[in-house]
């Protein structure tokens, strides 16, 4: 074996090592837009009706005790992996992307509160007060949506950057730029929420819960397959320093 080879297999074998962890976490993504679906649209009831009463409210906890403490992983490095890769896309001090991450990141670590706060609400329903249980409730799911302008600013942002890098080697296709635009715009959809007790805006109506669910979702779900085929392309291409990523046509 040559010295040549000896010394450059450390090297490979390290690459090797992060392509294996990055590709991890680029899926990371989609396993947890998959577990959140099926926590909140198959396992979990949909969100309860809020104009039900204190001793209702109470009751669908009861009915729904084991289902309502599920939780939802994987989201924190997906956003992790891809703000590290708008970073060495936007070069500079990267501060765009380090914003956009920090609003996406923002969004699963407050989502795990609501879970919490879920779990609380399901623990012991029939020994709290009705009333409690309903106010937890209302915290749980309420809250949960109104988190959306850290994920809108971190979904527009992260458009921001795959358009202005779309001339670069390594930059994500302009379709993910579209499609980043298009959740941030309906984020909002989520704002009239506090004002509504029933109806398309109430807190499980479709023009708030379905609005965000069927963005958020598809907008990971679509950003994770692109950057594990970047990712794969690049490992490919054999670049040390993985800025030779897919370039789109």
């Amino acid at each position: 074996m040559s010295q040549a080879r000896v010394s450059e297999s450390p090297a490979r074998v390290s690459h090797d090592w992060d392509y294996r962890w990055q590709q991890a976490f680029a899926l990371s993504g989609l396993a947890g837009v998959v577990l959140c679906l099926l926590a909140w649209e198959v396992f979990w009831p949909q969100p309860p009706d809020f104009a039900m009463s204190g001793p209702q409210t109470a009751q669908f906890y009861a009915s729904h005790q084991t289902s309502m403490q599920i939780g939802m992983p994987f989201l924190i490095a997906w956003t992790i992996q891809l703000g590290a890769m708008l970073r060495r896309l936007e070069g500079g001090s990267g501060l765009v992307a380090i914003v956009a991450t920090v609003g996406t990141v923002s969004i699963p670590i407050l989502l795990a509160f609501d879970v919490a706060v879920w779990a609380v609400a399901a623990y012991r329903p029939g020994a709290t007060s009705p009333d409690v249980t309903r106010a937890m409730s209302d915290l749980g799911w309420i809250s949960s949506m109104l988190i959306w302008p850290p994920l809108a600013a971190g979904m527009a942002l992260t458009g921001v950057i795959i358009f202005k890098s779309r001339r670069k080697a390594g930059a994500f296709p302009a379709w993910a730029g579209w499609l980043s635009f298009l959740a941030a715009i309906a984020e909002p959809g989520q704002a009239p929420i506090i004002f509504n007790h029933s109806g398309p805006f109430a807190p499980n109506g479709a023009g708030s819960w379905y609005l965000a669910v069927f963005t958020w979702g598809p907008w990971i779900v679509a950003l994770s397959i692109q950057m594990s085929r970047m990712l794969a392309q690049q490992h490919r291409l054999g670049t040390a320093d993985r800025d030779a990523a897919l370039v789109p046509s």
